[in-house]
């Protein structure tokens, strides 16, 4: 067991560790970084601790895998690509970070989902959700159109919302779109793997349809990623949607 903890800690280590080479660093490789140093640390003073102790921290861990980190990772697994999707006439796309005002990697690859699918339903419109950060040229929605347009989507197809800041405001404020325009609540969802189970949960509070076309995440960087997810799921858990 010494040997397995080390083992993992060292390994989920230099995965938390590296998307930093990137530049990314938020909850989830924070989180991360601090979960794999106690692996370490737990690993190399196995031998010392109390057997009584020891057997806790062995039982706490492997509860917070069975009750927690197990169900929320089934759901996000089984709502990425949820339902058959040809036919949807609302696509939201959730915004993502923008560099100046060049999509960001994750945003692009939003962008081309979104495209591909529009593409192949010519009838279907897309709301583009996503304001603008302190440290953005320009809003995500604005990034998400110009890509779009350039892709060769008419941009009287386009709707952009402009002020949300989270999820649930995305999903929020996407709805205002959409009564306004008279848009379907039947929706088709386009972001990450990992986010689609989240904004499932407020789909359904909200009363939208949930369908969804994920894009899928890098490998250095999708346990950070995945992380921060666990912490916002465990908070709506907690405090609702």
């Amino acid at each position: 067991m010494k040997f397995i903890l080390l083992f993992l800690g060292i390994l989920l280590l230099l995965w938390y560790l590296a998307p930093l080479a990137s530049g990314i660093f938020n909850v989830g490789n924070a989180i991360g970084i601090l979960a794999s140093v106690f692996l370490v640390c737990f690993g190399f003073a196995f031998y010392k601790i109390p057997d009584s102790f020891r057997t806790a921290l062995l039982f706490f861990m492997a509860a917070s895998v069975a009750v927690v980190i197990l169900p929320l990772s089934v759901n996000m697994a089984k709502y990425a690509n949820y339902k058959e999707n040809e036919g949807v006439p609302t696509v939201i796309v959730l915004g993502c970070k923008v560099n100046g005002t060049a999509p960001s990697k994750y945003l692009y690859d939003r962008c081309r989902k979104a495209y591909d699918y529009l593409e192949n339903n010519p009838n279907a419109v897309a709301v583009l959700s996503g304001g603008q950060g302190p440290d953005e040229g320009i809003s995500e929605a604005e990034c998400m159109k110009n890509v779009l347009v350039e892709l060769g989507i008419d941009e009287n197809r386009l709707y952009q919302e402009d002020k949300s800041t989270n999820t649930r405001e995305n999903l929020e404020f996407s709805l205002d779109v959409i009564e306004k325009n008279s848009l379907s609540r039947d929706v088709l969802i386009v972001t990450n793997e990992f986010h689609e189970y989240r904004a499932k949960l407020i789909c359904d509070r909200l009363g939208l349809n949930f369908h969804s076309s994920c894009s899928n995440s890098s490998l250095y960087t999708f346990l950070t990623f995945y992380t921060r997810e666990l912490m916002g799921l465990v908070k709506i858990k907690l405090f609702g949607a």
